[in-house]
């Protein structure tokens, strides 16, 4: 009989197991299993490498925390929801809502899903530039449009945060949907288009140069800021060409985009253009806000600014041909005669004409000039100070010494007040009607003369060399750049001011080239007397530099108790 192993899944039992009535023994029970190891740690121990993961995790999240808190940071927390927003929008086509108007205007463009954004459509048959009639009406467009499309969140002149709801013109493809096509440049296969732009525009409607300069040189030093290429139109300059003046700027190695891209509005423009028409928003609150400080004196406020300005002024006003030469003998001159023998130069800036002070006693009126004269006379007792106790020295400073004047009235010259004062300059002179009548005493046949009187008043500028039977100061200021509505338009004054004769281009280039040569000289002086109210005294400032009229208050103003500062009135 042989013995069978047996197998059981229940418990093994101690009892014998009866088979076929013979009782067999339990020879072959399983061995108990191996005990494994418990998967729960013991109690009060760490499971081996816990702690270098905890530490590698709190690692990892502070990093992300520390990023997320920078980017939101720099982007502003607020435009986060709105830079999502458009990134998932903007994968969509935005096409133009309705047909493309016939004027300059912001449009709205529409994607596949609704969702709206603008742009400025300006019709190729436009030209360029436009008018500043035209630029303030699409500048004033902008800021409703983009108010309109973002619940009153969006400012179309921000400086600090762009809007998010406008689309470049470059990017919007407008020209697939109008019947003209954009004018190419001659030389676009030399040089490709400039990534980005800043075109100033010398345009303005107040015929003064000092504004038009001071907007000029902050345009540059916000192109540069901002890594743009640098343009200038005189196309509309009253003054004629810019080269009659100055020596152009280099070129940039890229050329400007057809005329419909360059854009008034708004600043995050790809191709920004800037001119008198829209330098009030260019160079407004939010442009004082992102580049000035209310930190340190207030002296120190708009430092920034004021070497934006600066760096404008040192690019561009290089004089040309004989203003140039002469300024440069005048310099030498001064130099050897006042400098070279230890006087002290002090340059005067007396601005009369259309133009009145900020002070309120003299609003209706001006500053009087013994106010100019006391304080020349404050600022050399201070130079006399410094050799104190030596008498001949002291004499000798206060022999070599001297007053420098220039003024847009001519008959400030004369006055008692300033006796001891001597011309900027006479290479250039503007004469009052008595100088004339006296000049011309002699000649019987003399007809009526026509001075300039009482200083720069911009309707004397624009009635230059016209006849009173075509001047009407009614008419329009500026042209524009649509068709004549009548023949009466060829003889108005939109077209005497902007396509005038020879005659009147001439006379207005003489006072032009008078004044910067005025102003030439008179910055380069140790110190500057003049009124904040007007823009060429706050050009001065920017010719002395921030150390020397500044720091060192060689730059002196009567107008008030005003430091220096951009306003609207430049």
């Amino acid at each position: 009989m042989s013995l069978r192993r047996l197998h059981t899944t229940d418990t093994p039992s101690l009892a014998p197991a009866k088979s076929s009535g013979l009782l067999v023994p339990l020879i072959d029970s399983p061995l108990p299993s191996p005990v494994l190891p418990s998967i729960i740690p013991s109690y009060g121990k760490r499971p081996p490498g816990s702690g270098k993961r905890k530490a590698m995790r709190v690692c990892f999240w502070s990093m992300v925390i520390f990023i997320l808190v920078r980017i939101i940071f720099l982007l502003n927390l607020k435009a986060i929801p709105d830079i999502i927003q458009q990134w998932l929008s903007d994968r969509q086509t935005y096409l133009p809502s309705d047909v493309l108007p016939n004027t300059p205007a912001p449009i709205k463009l529409t994607n596949g899903h609704g969702r709206e954004k603008w742009t400025i459509s300006i019709p190729a048959q436009m030209g360029f530039p436009l008018s500043p009639p035209q630029i303030t009406d699409l500048c004033s467009h902008c800021v409703e449009m983009s108010k309109q499309l973002s619940s009153n969140k969006s400012q179309p002149f921000d400086y600090s945060r762009p809007d998010w709801g406008f689309v470049d013109i470059a990017e919007a493809r407008l020209d697939e949907f109008s019947s003209v096509k954009q004018p190419s440049n001659a030389d676009d296969n030399e040089n490709p288009i400039c990534e980005t732009s800043l075109t100033f525009v010398m345009q303005s409607e107040d015929a003064g140069l000092g504004k038009t300069l001071m907007q000029l040189w902050l345009s540059y030093g916000l192109a540069q800021r901002q890594g743009r290429s640098f343009f200038i139109d005189d196309t509309n300059w009253a003054y004629g060409d810019f080269s009659l003046y100055f020596t152009p700027p280099s070129k940039p190695a890229c050329h400007p985009p057809p005329p419909s891209h360059r854009l008034p509005c708004p600043l995050q423009a790809r191709h920004l253009v800037v001119s008198s028409a829209n330098s009030n928003w260019i160079f407004g609150d939010s442009f004082k806000e992102r580049f000035g400080s209310s930190r340190g004196p207030a002296a120190q406020h708009q430092k920034a600014i004021f070497e934006m300005a600066r760096s404008g002024y040192e690019a561009l006003f290089r004089l040309v041909g004989n203003d140039a030469k002469f300024l440069e003998y005048r310099i030498r001159e001064l130099d050897r005669q006042v400098r070279g023998q230890g006087g002290l130069e002090i340059g005067l800036h007396v601005r009369r004409g259309d133009l009145h002070p900020l002070e309120a006693q003299y609003r209706d009126s001006y500053i009087p000039l013994d106010k100019y004269a006391n304080r020349a006379e404050t600022l050399f007792d201070t130079y006399l100070a410094q050799a104190a106790g030596d008498e001949i020295l002291q004499r000798a400073m206060k022999s070599y010494s001297r007053i420098i004047l220039a003024s847009d009235d001519p008959d400030v010259y004369t006055a008692s007040e300033l006796k001891a004062a001597e011309k900027a300059q006479s290479y250039i002179s503007l004469a009052s009607k008595s100088v004339l009548d006296a000049a011309q005493e002699a000649d019987s046949r003399r007809g009526e003369n026509s001075g300039w009187e009482g200083g720069f008043y911009k309707d004397l500028f624009w009635s230059l060399g016209v006849s009173s039977d075509s001047y009407s100061p009614k008419d329009s200021p500026l042209p524009t750049n649509q068709e004549p509505k009548s023949p009466k338009l060829d003889t108005s004054l939109d077209q005497l001011r902007f396509q005038p004769s020879q005659e009147s281009l001439s006379l207005r280039e003489l006072i032009g080239r008078a004044y910067l040569l005025d102003l030439a000289v008179l910055g380069q002086s140790d110190r500057v007397i003049c009124g904040i109210g007007s823009a060429s005294c706050r050009l001065l400032a920017v010719m002395m530099g921030w150390e020397q009229a500044i720091t060192n208050e060689a730059w002196q103003n009567v107008d008030g108790s005003w430091n220096w500062a951009y306003t609207a009135s430049g």
